[in-house]
């Protein structure tokens, strides 16, 4: 037997990366920046351990496998890498770290798209690791955790 439903589409929470006062996806691809499926969920209780992996990537941690060295930024609504996201290659130095070669990825293997607008985005080091640590404590609930 069937039964008619109404779906419920549940609303998380997300963030955004802004560079510069504007969202990542508006520097690189202006197309897709109003697409709410392009922004990354905030983690609710069972999507943390994703989120501060991905944060430990972003920080030069190891990347899985099936990344092929990138590192992602951005994630569908749905948090699941089999949708595809905004991945880049990072490089670290003592005083800065880079994003570049933004690309849609996802992780069966397709070739990397490149986005709309090439970009290379240098931080300042100090001030990246900085953020991407208080997220970290944000989201793991405590203020010493180590990376």
């Amino acid at each position: 037997m069937f039964r008619r439903r109404q779906e419920i589409k549940v609303r998380a929470p997300i963030h955004e990366i802004y560079i510069d006062g504007l969202p990542l996806l508006a520097l690189i691809e202006p197309s897709e920046a109003d697409d709410p499926d392009r922004r990354i969920p905030l983690p609710w209780s069972d999507q943390s351990e994703m989120f501060l992996e991905q944060l430990k990537e972003l920080l030069g941690g190891p990347v899985p496998a099936d990344r092929n060295g990138r590192a992602w930024l951005l994630y569908c609504q749905c948090g699941d890498p089999g949708c595809g996201g905004l991945s880049t290659r990072i490089s670290i130095t003592n005083k800065t770290v880079t994003w570049s070669d933004l690309g849609w990825d996802d992780i069966f293997g397709t070739p990397t798209e490149p986005v709309e607008i090439d970009r290379t985005f240098v931080f300042e080091r100090a001030e990246y690791e900085k953020a991407l640590h208080t997220l970290t404590r944000q989201f793991s609930g405590t203020s010493d955790h180590k990376l």
